[in-house]
């Protein structure tokens, strides 16, 4: 069971003695196989059925190199005296220095494991027992064990793995890697990089606490512990194209050549940077199954042990945008060890006996029974607070951190799966999402309800350990200013803002730091603004200081933030209005980067100025959230105060509603949220220097117009420096204003608020007018502001001189009259007219015998409401005699022409009575004539089909575009 050489030894008949007494002598014992290298099968139970077979593959002989010392003059030439090792001196291969020979003599070798030489690394021993002995029923040959110089443990290293043989495809403890790092840090051989530079490595050997070689092979106990590989080294190994050692521990117990416990403990990553070891246990399972007896199979066992549970983050550690898209500055894994893990085997070695060793790839760290490990981490955020989540994470070997390619399939390749691992929640805890300005402490914090990790690249330089980063990408949060404008919505889905990621905070006009993915619509309801103006808006952008605002903001040429152009931003103001009807995007003047350089310092008491100045303007809406003093709740504050400007007419001859050349529009809203859920808004609005030019008839300018609207009261609008004046072909009624009070809505005005709006404006009854022949009676004079609260009606405005019901009169001696007139506009485009007018005459006689009278009377209507005219005259003359009182006679003329246009057509209708009536005392007679007819005009021009004789002329016409483009 072992083969034995002698160099210079020569058997004289009855000893061995030297050939040559200079020459080395040498006893050379070939060992058979100490190890056997086995499968390792799936995980198994005591109800699960054997494994069947598995694959094992054995070392190769060991050879042990003895010299036979000067003191030993001759050898007995027996098994006992060429076993008796402790007299003589083992020989190790010597280490090779650069520029010095080899010395030529061999040295021992001991495979062991499989597919790995040993050697001895300092003066060892060998004590073996020759004879034969029994033990436990069995017969032991021999068996030798190796003892360190003193009697303590063996020191070994590793020359080399074994080359030239079949690689082994099957799953067993040790990988070939395994075996090339035991070579790297034990052999100590200088390691010389692309630049005949020396690789500094943790080089130390293993330690063989005993190590016991026999015929069926060693019983032994060798560990081994190891530094970790300098950054500077590793980046040595990757100038010669080979991979740095990853192993830091190893610990190997064999029984008769037979593994009975493998540890190998490698170094790698998480993939929040964390420093980790992967401990990979190999154990031997014994277990009883009724068929088979007892079965013994190797059983494997994967944790991981987080090596440093702190990481930081912040500048120079790798991020692409110095750690702004980390909203943490501090990540503690608080787990200890894993629960056992689903073990990841390598890629099988290439076919090649030359093969580069294959390493453990990067692999998601799952759990033994399915799904991944839950890792729970520790986060301090920017301004110090604490949340705590638990996440999935990547394994990543020592040896491959600089594979972003690798790392980056692991997380991309099932979109589905990887995006789920990469969404974390935080139910609602509150951290800061970004670095708050000194001077505003809290202003970036939200109640999150889920984080959104992304992979990003590393960028060149950084201390990160992995090629690839964690960065969060979005995030579910809590904005407070927008739930009373999203009811229900809770969380919504925010990004950092692009000019904060790519250059902080202080680079944003506003201080924005996060970007709503989509854009939350404020819409107002018409009782909380007031209905004079509802400025709905989309908010998309989250600043520090000036809370949420509408993105008003670009990126210029020379790469500065600079404020939008108006016809981008008015998109974010679509379907705003002014005064129930006005589109408020049309009026929006222009903004400049100055401007939105206010809502960097935005506090309350600058908010203040900004309103009670004249000139002041806060450039963008703001969404702003307070605690309350008295503590029973939050307010949120929306305020903007803008100037708006005249929209360029799209024709000449358009006119618009609004005149606001010098408008200034100001609205604060708070809306106060008691801690149970209830809102009670306030609202406080001003327009300054607007005028209203109604149907292209009227103009209304309104110096100062406010309105407030309070929980529970109607809403208190007050108007003042109202003028009106006509335009066109009514200017002849501004004759009429001087009757009017210069200020028509000051104090002497009247204002009715009803659930459907308001109604404003001034009405004046003049008293009779008698002068001599004249009299002037029943005249009154009415101006009236409509502002409806649904958006579906227009403002209207009516001005009228008397009504239907009470015409004025006018007599002059003989003669008299009266009439009325109404004009009613809206900004809609709609418009009523409506007025009559009286005139004529009567004269009486009275000859004692015989009295009468005559009178003459005409008279003009017209009417002009949705796009229909009415227009009618008419004359009345009666007269009648009466004689002694016995005889009267009566006649009255009466006719009437009445011209009506509709969208279908005109018509003149005309009639006419003749009455004629007689009374003889007490007999009487009327006799009445009437005569009407009506003339209807054409409905309106020919229409194209009517032009055309579609059997003669319309081909013609077609051809005649022939060949148009």
């Amino acid at each position: 069971m072992a083969d034995i050489s002698l160099v210079n030894l020569r058997f004289d008949g009855r000893r061995l003695v030297r050939r040559e007494p200079a020459a080395p002598t040498l006893v050379v014992v070939g060992l058979p196989p100490q190890h056997v290298r086995e499968e390792v099968p799936g995980k198994q139970d005591s109800t699960a059925d054997p494994p069947g077979s598995l694959e094992a593959f054995t070392s190769g002989v060991s050879q042990l190199v003895f010299s036979v010392p000067p003191e030993v003059e001759s050898l007995d030439l027996s098994l006992t005296s060429l076993l008796d090792w402790e007299r003589l001196v083992p020989m190790t291969v010597p280490l090779l220095q650069p520029g010095v020979p080899a010395s030529g003599l061999p040295g021992s070798v001991l495979e062991f494991p499989t597919r790995l030489f040993l050697t001895y690394d300092e003066p060892v021993t060998w004590t073996c027992r020759p004879e034969p002995h029994d033990a436990d029923g069995r017969t032991g040959l021999w068996h030798a064990l190796l003892n360190g110089e003193r009697g303590g443990e063996a020191l070994l290293r590793a020359l080399r793995r074994a080359e030239g043989r079949p690689p082994v495809p099957a799953h067993v403890p040790l990988t070939e890697a395994n075996l090339e790092d035991l070579v790297t840090l034990t052999s100590r051989t200088e390691l010389i990089d692309a630049d005949k530079a020396p690789i500094p490595l943790p080089s130390a050997p293993l330690r063989a606490e005993q190590f016991v070689a026999t015929p069926l092979g060693a019983s032994a106990h060798l560990h081994g512990a190891w530094d970790d590989v300098s950054p500077d080294a590793k980046e040595q190994f990757r100038t010669l194209m080979r991979r740095s050692p990853e192993l830091v521990a190893y610990d190997h117990i064999t029984g008769l050549g037979r593994d009975q416990f493998v540890r190998v403990v490698t170094r790698g990553c998480l993939s929040l940077g964390h420093p980790a070891l992967l401990v990979s246990e190999f154990k031997r399972l014994f277990v009883a199954h009724k068929d088979d007896g007892v079965v013994a199979y190797l059983q494997r066992e994967d944790r991981i042990l987080p090596r440093e549970p702190e990481v930081h983050y912040g500048e120079g550690t790798g991020f692409p945008n110095q750690g702004r898209e980390m909203p943490f500055r501090v990540l503690r894994i608080t787990d200890r060890v894993t629960p056992p893990l689903k073990p990841v085997w390598p890629p099988r070695p290439l076919d090649r006996p030359d093969a580069q060793p294959q390493a453990t790839e990067p692999f998601w760290v799952e759990l033994e029974g399915g799904g991944d490990h839950q890792f729970t981490v520790l986060a301090t955020d920017h301004e110090g607070r604490k949340v705590s989540f638990t996440t999935p994470l990547v394994f990543v070997p020592d040896s491959r951190t600089e594979d972003w390619k690798a790392l980056n399939d692991l997380h991309t390749s099932d979109e589905t799966k990887e995006r789920k691992r990469l969404e974390r929640p935080l139910h609602g805890q509150v951290m800061a999402m970004a670095q708050p300005p000194a001077d505003a402490p809290g202003s970036t914090a939200h109640a999150v309800g889920e984080l959104v990790f992304t992979l990003v690249r590393k960028e060149a330089g950084g201390g990160h350990p992995l090629a690839g980063m964690l960065v969060v990408s979005s995030a579910e949060v809590r904005v407070p200013a927008l739930e009373p404008f999203a009811p229900g919505a809770g969380d919504v889905s925010v990004e950092f803002d692009p000019v904060y990621r790519a250059r902080g905070m202080a680079a944003h006009p506003a201080r924005a730091y996060l970007d709503l993915k989509k854009a939350v619509g404020l819409d107002f309801a018409a009782e909380k603004a007031g209905g004079l103006a509802r400025p709905n808006a989309e908010v998309k952008v989250i600043t520090s200081q000036a809370g949420v605002v509408p993105d008003m903001f670009r990126t210029g040429p020379t790469g500065a933030v600079e404020a939008a152009d108006m016809r981008d931003v008015a998109k974010a103001f679509d379907g705003a209005k002014l005064l129930g009807l006005v589109d408020l995007s049309a009026l929006l003047a222009p903004v400049t980067t100055e401007h939105l350089g206010r809502l960097k310092q935005l506090g309350d008491a600058e908010i203040q100025n900004l309103l009670d100045d004249a000139e002041g303007a806060i450039p963008a809406p703001v969404l702003r959230v307070r605690d309350l003093a008295d503590g029973t709740g939050r307010e949120l504050r929306y305020v903007w105060k803008t100037k708006l400007q005249k929209p360029q007419p799209a024709s000449p001859d358009e006119v618009f509603l609004l005149d606001v050349t010098r408008a200034v529009l100001t609205l604060d809203a708070r809306t106060a949220i008691a801690k149970d859920g209830g809102q009670k808004t306030s609202v406080e609005g001003r327009l300054r220097n607007v005028a209203l030019v109604i149907g292209g008839v009227v103009r209304v300018d309104i110096a100062d117009l406010r309105f407030r609207a309070v929980p529970g009261n109607k809403p208190d609008v007050s108007a003042s420096g109202l003028e009106m004046r006509f335009l066109g072909e009514l200017r002849f009624i501004d004759t009429l204003r001087s009757a009017l009070p210069a200020d028509a809505f000051g104090s002497g005005a009247y204002v009715d608020v009803q659930p459907w709006g308001i109604r404003t404006g001034y009405a004046l009854a003049l008293p009779t007018i008698g002068i001599g022949v004249f009299s002037l009676a029943n005249v009154s004079l009415k101006a009236e502001l409509t502002i409806p609260f649904d958006p579906g009606k227009a403002i209207s405005f009516r001005f009228s001189v008397s009504e239907r019901q009470r015409p004025f009169n006018v007599t002059v001696s003989l003669f008299g009259g009266g009439g009325y007139f109404s004009l009613l506009v809206d900004a809609a485009g709609g418009i009523e007219v409506e007025g009559a007018i009286e005139f004529g005459g009567g004269a009486a006689l009275n000859l004692g015998v015989a009295s009468g009278g005559v009178s003459i009377m005409a008279g003009v209507r017209f009417e002009v409401r949705d796009k229909s005219v009415k227009v009618g005259g008419y004359l009345r003359c009666n007269g009648f005699l009466s004689v002694l009182g016995i005889v009267t006679v009566s006649v009255e003329f009466y006719l009437e022409l009445t011209y009506e246009k509709h969208a279908g057509g005109s018509v003149v209708r005309g009639r006419g009575t003749l009455t004629v009536s007689v009374k003889i005392a007490f007999f009487s007679k009327s006799v009445s004539l009437e005569l009407e007819r009506s003339f209807p005009g054409a409905p309106g021009d020919p229409s194209f089909v009517d032009c055309f004789d579609e059997e003669t002329h319309w081909k013609d016409y077609c051809l005649s575009f022939d060949g148009a483009p």
